[in-house]
């Protein structure tokens, strides 16, 4: 005998198959695509940190979702969009860091950086209920794109972020970034948050 289904059932759970079928293929189509914004633009790859600083690449090397920028933090403060078949660098003190990546999830990097050398993190996008999603994979030693980085840097278009761009975004939206940077800091904190946070140590450096 035939289970009965609910009509509103069926027709909800068409349409959000529907949906995701939608999404998945326009993302198909555009994994050849390179992301542009007005808050990044195409500029000299910077080669090495000072002997001071440190310095991260951020890379993107899927042309997947992207129409969508993912937003990179460190702590409370704009860095940079990571953006489709590109990737960006970021000079910064040595000593920890917390990057964030915002998109329709949040994660995090749990950075502990080195003077002089360069780290890599790679932004990954994946498919999500309405957009892309995205993940961070902090290029370790062991990693399998610790020998890719350097054929990514001749491959994918180097940016810089359009720092009065960014500055005037974030200032329009001050109090409330600064409340959702603070609830996600005080979650990734947590023992559920925790599995959303991965490591970049400084013996990751190059």
């Amino acid at each position: 005998m035939a289970i009965p289904i609910s009509k509103s059932l069926t027709k909800g759970t068409i349409m959000k198959n529907c949906s995701r079928v939608v999404l998945l293929v326009m993302l198909m189509l555009t994994m050849g695509c390179a992301g542009t914004s007005p808050y990044m633009h195409k500029a000299t790859m910077v080669e090495q940190p000072t002997p001071d600083k440190a310095l991260v690449y951020f890379m993107r090397p899927s042309g997947l979702g992207f129409a969508i920028h993912f937003q990179i933090w460190d702590s409370y403060h704009l860095i940079g969009l990571s953006q489709a078949k590109s990737f960006f660098a970021y000079e910064c003190e040595p000593g920890k860091h917390l990057f964030i990546g915002r998109a329709e999830n949040k994660r995090v990097v749990d950075a502990d950086l080195e003077a002089g050398k360069s780290y890599y993190v790679i932004t990954q996008v994946k498919m999500g209920a309405w957009r892309a999603r995205m993940a961070f994979i902090p290029v370790t030693r062991s990693s399998i794109f610790w020998n890719k980085v350097e054929q990514y840097k001749k491959t994918l278009n180097f940016l810089e972020p359009t720092e009065q761009s960014l500055a005037e975004w974030q200032s329009k939206r001050k109090s409330d970034i600064k409340m959702e940077i603070s609830k996600i800091i005080s979650y990734v904190h947590t023992p559920e948050g925790e599995k959303y946070v991965v490591a970049l140590r400084k013996e990751d450096g190059r």
